[in-house]
């Protein structure tokens, strides 16, 4: 056989052996160690729970069902990163696990590893601060309390669903970012991606370049600036700004008594509120202005400005 032969057959098996591995896209993780690994720890004794990792994480918080306070880690994780763990204890009142991987294990059909955290507290204790940190991935929160809580990814799904905290924030440079029953202040940023918050009682601080924005059942002042995209509102609570460059800027079921609503290009709709008794403040460059008479029986302002795009209140 000659070399031009031995060539394509070497690249031949190069290929079959690839295509052979990503149809069984499973067997790298279900070949790494699985760990698990416990911290104890007294009411006094952690204030602080910080993560850095290369893996999608899924984190809960439940009641401690004996009264002992833990944090634990479960799931097939990479050598390395299982002899990281294992030397980390809780120093200075404070937990940091760092979950990175080793790139040079990284196999041909290599996935996302998806390892789990349960925070255990008992009745009186709570946290300070929680802060989470991922290059890239899927990440899903549950049950979170602590006075101050920072999540970030740099790109990937990031959900966070039933939090009670002082301070949320939830940052991603790329993907969707979900919130729902969130109890206090929080504020999301994100490049590139879809935004939904479903069910928040406190002020709501929401900043996008480009995407959508859909809020239900906010109950507290909204800041809200997207600058390619829609933003929706349903069964808000409040006053507002809303800011939008380009797209539309919409709010039904609204109980608001000031907001400052400002579109370059889009249309701005809002539903009648019967409970608004100040005054209209609607202006367009270019389109059309659909409105009530103003009560006028208070000072509240609800001030609309579009460059181009129509403004309704029906």
């Amino acid at each position: 056989m000659n070399n031009k032969k031995w060539y394509f057959l070497v690249i031949s098996l190069i290929v079959l052996s690839f295509a052979g591995t990503a149809c069984q896209p499973l067997d790298f993780v279900d070949k790494l160690p699985a760990h698990e690994q416990k911290w104890t720890f007294t009411q006094d004794e952690l204030n602080a729970l910080v993560i850095d990792s290369e893996y999608d994480v899924n984190m809960e918080f439940i009641a401690s069902p004996d009264d002992t306070n833990y944090v634990e880690i479960t799931g097939n994780m990479q050598q390395n990163t299982i002899d990281q763990l294992k030397a980390t204890e809780i120093t200075g009142n404070a937990l940091e696990l760092q979950l990175q991987k080793d790139v040079k294990l990284a196999a041909p059909n290599y996935k996302s590893i998806k390892t789990r955290i349960i925070v255990a507290l008992a009745d009186d204790t709570r946290l300070q601060q929680i802060s989470y940190k991922s290059g890239s991935g899927n990440t899903s929160f549950t049950g979170l309390k602590a006075e101050n809580i920072d999540l970030s990814v740099s790109a990937g799904k990031l959900h966070a669903e039933a939090i009670t905290a002082g301070r949320l924030s939830l940052t991603s440079k790329s993907g969707d970012i979900t919130a729902e029953r969130i109890q206090g202040d929080a504020e999301i940023q994100l490049h590139s991606g879809d935004i939904k918050v479903d069910g928040l009682k406190g002020a709501l601080k929401v900043q996008s370049t480009s995407g959508s924005i859909t809020a239900v059942d906010v109950d507290g002042s909204a800041d809200t600036s997207l600058h390619s995209g829609n933003i929706k509102f349903d069964r808000f609570t409040g006053n507002g700004v809303f800011k939008s460059t380009s797209g539309n800027i919409t709010l039904t079921g609204q109980r608001s008594d000031s907001l400052d609503i400002s579109v370059r290009t889009g249309d701005v709709t809002l539903s009648p509120d019967p409970e608004f008794k100040g005054f209209f403040d609607l202006k367009t460059t270019s389109g059309h202005i659909t409105a009530p008479e103003s009560p006028q029986e208070t000072t509240d302002v609800i001030k609309v400005r579009a460059a181009s795009g129509d403004i309704r209140i029906r």
